[in-house]
């Protein structure tokens, strides 16, 4: 047995588990009562959990998590089943052709020159086949920081973007100066708006460093998080109070020793 023929044996035993939960008299009462409109936002919890993990390099937590992600799209393939919308079978075709037609190179006549061009043909075909324009092709339900991410990746690959981080950096430092502004002036609506600004320009600075802005900011919560912890581990030792009764020079204090310790040692 070659390891595609053992991977379909056990993908087979899952959809059969998968069946077994929803039997409507031997199945699972939580997993029976799920509709697609529940099921939802369990998908952006998992893909979260998914995204910490990888971060964290973690290989087995990864594979845990990528198969709580497969157990909601097997769940929901089988409710639409049920719904007669759709099954496994018409998700797997539908993924394989939209795979086959955006990969023209591979799979018919034409070439590209590197990954980039790639992304850049994969752009131009999905926005033929939605017969959108671009500014209605911006538009996605994502959330704001990867959809900023996206939009300006987005309009870089058709040539609107800044020729590189100099001219980033400029205007991130433009904008900061736009803020500090209105934070002087004390316009509550125009300090949101050049906030929401400064946030745009950073994100825009994260693509030309080609650091994926949600990876930086995850690392920095944890980061942080970890330091916090440092601080209430060793308040008592300190100061002998419990981190609540700490002042804001003693939490500085420790917040600088946490700054001088690696990472595995904070935890």
């Amino acid at each position: 047995m070659n390891n595609r023929e053992e991977i379909l044996n056990k993908f087979n035993s899952f959809l059969d588990i998968i069946d077994r939960l929803r039997d409507p008299e031997k199945g699972c009462p939580w997993d029976r009562e799920q509709t697609l409109g529940t099921m939802k936002d369990f998908f952006l919890e998992e893909c979260y959990e998914l995204n910490h993990e990888v971060i964290n390099g973690d290989s087995e937590k990864t594979a845990d998590e990528l198969g709580d992600i497969l157990l909601l799209i097997a769940l929901c393939a089988k409710i639409g089943s049920e719904d007669n919308q759709f099954d496994m079978g018409v998700i797997l075709d539908k993924v394989s052709s939209k795979l086959i037609e955006r990969h023209p190179h591979v799979f018919s006549e034409g070439s590209v020159s590197d990954s980039g061009d790639v992304i850049k043909k994969w752009d131009e075909i999905k926005r033929k086949k939605r017969q959108k324009n671009i500014s209605e092709d911006l538009v996605m339900s994502l959330p704001p920081l990867l959809w900023a991410y996206k939009v300006q990746k987005r309009l870089a690959n058709m040539g609107f973007d800044f020729t590189g981080r100099d001219e980033t950096m400029v205007k991130v430092r433009e904008e900061l100066e736009e803020l500090t502004h209105e934070i002087k002036c004390g316009d509550r609506d125009k300090i949101e708006k050049e906030l929401g600004d400064t946030f745009f320009s950073l994100i825009n600075l994260s693509r030309h460093l080609s650091i994926n802005p949600e990876t930086a900011l995850v690392a920095s919560i944890t980061k942080f998080i970890d330091r916090v912890g440092f601080i209430e581990r060793n308040c008592g030792e300190h100061y002998g109070r419990p981190f609540k009764e700490l002042t804001m020079a003693e939490m500085d204090k420790l917040w600088e020793l946490a700054k001088k310790k690696p990472v595995m040692e904070e935890k």
